[in-house]
């Protein structure tokens, strides 16, 4: 007996789809849908179309940053929600968005980091999680802390090399030492993202750079500042003296 043709699987658009303005970028966020192996994300300049996608790839989850907008140039954003049989019908009603041109000093993001690894890093500002994220390791008794903050724009397919506006500072603020403790400092710089320098970044393997130790208060906190480039990764090892 011959069996039935396949019916394909067509997805309804994401919802919730929200647009930024940033510095450098315009960042988009949606409501994931179920089932969904990807999004395609599409740009016109004018709302009612015509929509072409951003991206060659599918992007596996929300959110994104369209680094390839003009500044001070208006766009129109849609979104369609990906299956293994393709693209879905896209989002009804376009959303807009402008970037930002770089200011005199840098854009800048929060990076706020558990050293007791009882929540992850939590990133926030202009261009976070979409352009900035960070991951961190710490030992069982909280005397090394390992952060590694990664500008990750540049690892998408046709990304310009170096872009100025997509520039940050992140300020790195780490939870949970000990307080009124001095800790040792060391930095590592990368000029690249991929997963091996992550990984390599998260032990004592790679060159660092000593930097000025840092004190805690009484609340455990410490905190301080560096600049990350497009494309850049930096390595901070936090020892307690």
């Amino acid at each position: 007996m011959d069996r039935p043709p396949a019916v394909a699987v067509t997805l309804p658009p994401p919802a919730g789809l929200r647009a930024e303005d940033g510095t450098g970028h315009v960042f988009l966020t949606w409501e994931p849908v179920p089932g969904a192996r990807g999004y395609l994300v599409h740009r016109s300049p004018f709302a009612e179309g015509p929509y072409e996608p951003l991206t060659g790839q599918c992007l596996p989850r929300p959110p994104y940053a369209d680094t390839r907008a003009e500044p001070g140039r208006g766009y129109w954003y849609k979104v369609a929600a990906l299956t293994d049989d393709g693209p879905g019908p896209l989002t009804s009603t376009p959303v807009p968005g402008c970037v930002k041109a770089r200011g005199i000093s840098l854009a800048t993001v929060t990076i706020t980091v558990d050293a007791t690894g009882a929540v992850p890093p939590h990133v926030t500002g202009d261009g976070a999680q979409a352009l900035v994220n960070a991951v961190a390791r710490h030992t069982d008794d909280c005397s090394h802390m390992y952060v590694v903050v990664r500008n990750t724009a540049a690892d998408r397919p046709g990304m310009p090399p170096g872009s100025p506006a997509l520039d940050r500072t992140a300020v790195v603020r780490v939870t949970g030492l000990a307080a009124d403790t001095s800790y040792a400092v060391s930095l590592h710089r990368a000029d690249t993202t991929d997963s091996d320098t992550t990984r390599d970044a998260l032990t004592d393997t790679l060159p660092h750079e000593q930097l000025p130790p840092l004190t805690t208060g009484p609340d455990g906190a410490a905190s301080l500042s560096l600049d990350i480039p497009l494309p850049g990764l930096r390595s901070l090892h936090l020892s307690r003296i």
